[in-house]
């Protein structure tokens, strides 16, 4: 039951960075926006950290691998997505290449957490794909090439990022852990703004809601729950929430932002909720993990 609680929490908030991130982005620079929002995150964690007095790594070795991690789930992930709708691709064509995370994920689970995948698994990650497609079918456009490597980029930084979470680093604390994700992820950006012409932020009251609620709601709440998830739950069970994200981000539009479902988006929220079903409940006990020899 509290695992259920914390998935339909972090697919709620993580979708939410979406809407979100449309009240923010005309205003500044996908790095500029990046490294403010985890800078202001790094902070906050901090913060709790002192005040909680939370366990920090012990070692250079597991600061290490969090940073890896971090680099890849937070850093890689977030500055592909911005940077690819930055120069132009749609937002649902990102959403569409991301939506191959629960895919990739579980190849790499298998490969190399040596996790076994049942076929109702593997029906029902394709289902998710499939559903997600539904959902963004009306405005999926072809762009440019450049924008489509970017979106790949950070599609192959979650997956690799969650993998490799789940394989070194299952039991760092979320908040100091949060800490150095956030702080490599800030200086990634950083780094990166230093070579990305037009940088620019206009600090209107919408540039700040959006920047705040991604900083602390996203990357504080969100990605918490993750890293619990990941924690917890078999690596494809994890990825196969994402799949929800496009149907949460939908849904939070239509309150939000006065818009309307289609036919399509219908079929695809359907779609897409029972291939989570066929993932995750324990009607299809779709994988155990092998033990090493």
């Amino acid at each position: 039951m509290r695992t259920t609680i914390l998935s339909l929490l972090f697919i709620t908030l993580y979708g939410s960075g979406f809407v979100a991130t449309q009240f923010g982005i005309p205003y500044a620079d996908p790095l500029s926006f990046l490294t403010y929002r985890f800078s202001i995150t790094a902070i906050i964690l901090v913060v709790i950290c002192l005040l909680f007095r939370v366990r920090w790594p012990g070692s250079f070795r597991e600061v290490f691998h969090i940073s890896i991690a971090g680099m890849l789930i937070v850093g890689t992930f977030s500055i592909g997505v911005f940077i690819s709708i930055d120069l132009g691709t749609s937002a649902a064509t990102s959403s569409l290449i991301i939506s191959f995370q629960p895919l990739i994920a579980s190849l790499l689970s298998f490969l190399v957490l040596q996790t076994t995948i049942s076929k109702q698994q593997w029906v029902g990650l394709f289902m998710g794909l499939l559903g997600v497609s539904f959902i963004v079918f009306n405005n999926l456009g072809i762009d440019n090439l450049s924008g489509i490597l970017m979106s790949i980029l950070g599609l192959l930084g979650l997956a690799l990022g969650s993998v490799y979470q789940k394989k070194f680093c299952s039991n760092m604390n979320v908040f100091s852990g949060g800490v150095i994700h956030t702080c490599v992820s800030a200086a990634m950006c950083y780094t990166i703004a230093m070579f990305y012409d037009g940088s620019y932020t206009d600090w209107q009251p919408a540039f700040i809601f959006s920047l705040l609620w991604m900083a602390v709601i996203v990357s504080i709440g969100a990605l918490s729950i993750l890293y619990i998830l990941i924690r917890q739950l078999e690596i494809s069970q994890v990825s196969s929430l994402f799949y929800l994200i496009p149907v949460s981000s939908v849904m939070l539009s239509v309150i939000l932002l006065d818009e309307s479902l289609d036919t399509n988006e219908l079929i695809g929220i359907l779609i897409t909720s029972m291939a989570v079903f066929m993932v995750n409940s324990p009607l299809f006990r779709l994988f155990r993990q092998v033990e090493p020899t």
